[in-house]
């Protein structure tokens, strides 16, 4: 895996994004007390380490570029640490910090290329254990889009970064999957989990009007419009009984780094062109013979987008068109026969190495 790998939907445990976040010291509920790190069960190394701007850009910039496995290979460190907008020295101080707490591992091949092992990535990085064959998560992940990570290395105060994570947690939770209309975060939340010297209420509402390019926020302070919020959301009444101002900010994400929604555009227009090759195709070939799993598709988009499996679809379907049922006959289209998904895995991934050298 080249440098030139970048992950279009990254994505992040939410009990990572809580760490780096800082762990809230509003733990009081109304059943009692809820402590962030035992309820996201996070792992030691995580709570071992001061979050500071460079630690939080670095480790998102790993999450960013590694593979399915969390292994970064032959990579040159001088571009991991310009992705991360830090000095290279910066990035070296801090591999060697998270390799010391149980982070991660790390190997120097020669000068400035380095090799790297997110350790226990499925389960430290993804929150997913293995249970009866399936993959199970406790407390849940984040995809995060690529354009969404590049805005995050750009912000400049790390308070501003730490609110910035918390709000994509609180979106994952409230919209996708409690489908709410939009998140939720009350002042006491917010201030919980910032140090004390900025917790008051105009720096919080100045910091989250500074997130403006990713968020939209709504800010609710008026008493009658506070309590009408917390009637209409199940998960905000269980919150709010030891609030200390009706104070909240109602978030969502903008569209265009909108990890679900463009997920969700790509998949279908994927699964559109290939229901395009099938009409094409059924006329010279057996096609619904052919295994092709929707999943397998839909992974496919995630990893490539429909920009470059729309191009690839369109290269068959003209194919087809071209040569019809003599296709069968070509070296070239043997593996597409045997396993679709194979094949089009290799044709995208060629696309993508054009793609970078241009």
């Amino acid at each position: 895996m080249s440098f030139n790998h970048e992950n279009r939907h990254v994505l992040i445990a939410n009990k990572v994004l809580i760490a780096m976040s800082g762990l809230t010291r509003w733990t009081k509920r109304q059943e009692g007390f809820m402590y962030e790190k035992h309820h996201y069960n996070i792992p030691g190394p995580f709570l071992a380490l001061k979050w500071t701007k460079s630690r939080i850009r670095h480790l998102i910039t790993l999450l960013t570029h590694c593979d399915d496995k969390g292994m970064l290979s032959l990579i040159e460190i001088s571009q991991l640490a310009e992705y991360a907008h830090t000095s290279v020295r910066s990035l070296h101080d801090n591999l060697r910090l998270f390799e010391e707490v149980g982070l991660l591992r790390y190997s120097v091949h020669f000068s400035g290329v380095i090799s790297i092992e997110l350790i226990d990535y499925l389960a430290n990085y993804r929150d997913l254990f293995e249970e009866a064959g399936t993959y199970q998560s406790k407390t849940g992940y984040t995809s995060v889009w690529c354009e969404m990570v590049r805005h995050l290395m750009e912000i400049e105060h790390v308070n501003i970064l730490r609110v910035a994570l918390r709000a994509l947690v609180q979106v994952e939770r409230d919209i996708h999957v409690q489908s709410q209309k939009q998140a939720t975060l009350t002042y006491d939340e917010v201030k919980g989990f910032l140090p004390r010297y900025c917790g008051h209420r105009l720096a919080v509402k100045g910091m989250l009007d500074q997130l403006s390019r990713l968020f939209r926020v709504q800010l609710v302070e008026n008493t009658k419009d506070f309590l009408s919020a917390v009637k209409e959301n199940l998960s905000l009444q269980k919150r709010i009984h030891t609030v200390s101002r009706p104070l909240m900010f109602h978030v969502k994400l903008e569209d265009p780094v909108n990890s679900k929604r463009i997920k969700e555009a790509e998949r279908a227009d994927t699964l559109i062109g290939w229901f395009d090759l099938r009409e094409i195709a059924r006329d010279f070939v057996d096609f619904d013979a052919l295994e092709v799993p929707v999943s397998s598709l839909q992974s496919l988009s995630d990893t490539y987008g429909f920009s470059a499996c729309g191009e690839v679809l369109r290269t068959i379907r003209n194919d087809f068109h071209r040569y019809g049922e003599g296709l069968q006959d070509t070296d070239v289209y043997r593996l597409f026969f045997e396993s679709p998904i194979l094949y089009l895995n290799e044709r995208l991934q060629q696309h993508s190495k054009k793609s970078a050298i241009a």
